[in-house]
């Protein structure tokens, strides 16, 4: 019998993503780029349920090969790249099996302007609001 666990996978319809904690770039407002242990995943943002709960990413793409493709797949889906985002990308090895071999420290740029608040596996503190810093100074 032949195997079509392959196929299935390619065309199924986009799902939203329940991997969050491996988001690592945005790369505009409604546009990020996630990974697994074996591609990138483009997401695109969507609007947020109607009872009001949070914005959910749907994943759009698969892409296990290299950063060409990568960058052809966000063109045709019409993403937009951010400039600290397409410096982070432009830096990036030129594929995904060089990219996720490296440590993670260097794969995720803890503090680089498109890194998203997720990062590695953890949640990032959240920025500090301004009342909270008006409390702490006193």
């Amino acid at each position: 019998m032949k195997d079509t666990s392959t196929v299935a996978a390619q065309t199924e319809p986009p799902t939203t993503a329940r991997v969050a904690d491996r988001q690592f770039l945005r790369l505009s407002e409604n546009w990020a780029i996630a990974y697994d242990k074996n591609q990138w995943i483009v997401q695109r943002r969507k609007a947020p349920s109607k009872k009001g709960g949070a914005c959910r990413w749907a994943a759009v793409s698969f892409v296990a090969s290299n950063k060409a493709d990568l960058l052809r797949v966000l063109r045709e889906k019409g993403a937009e790249i951010d400039p600290a985002a397409r410096e982070y990308i432009d830096a990036m090895p030129d594929t995904f099996r060089e990219w996720i071999a490296m440590p993670p420290a260097r794969r995720i740029k803890v503090g680089h302007s498109a890194i998203s608040g997720v990062v590695v596996g953890r949640i990032a503190p959240a920025p500090e609001r301004s009342r909270d810093r008006a409390k702490n100074a006193a």
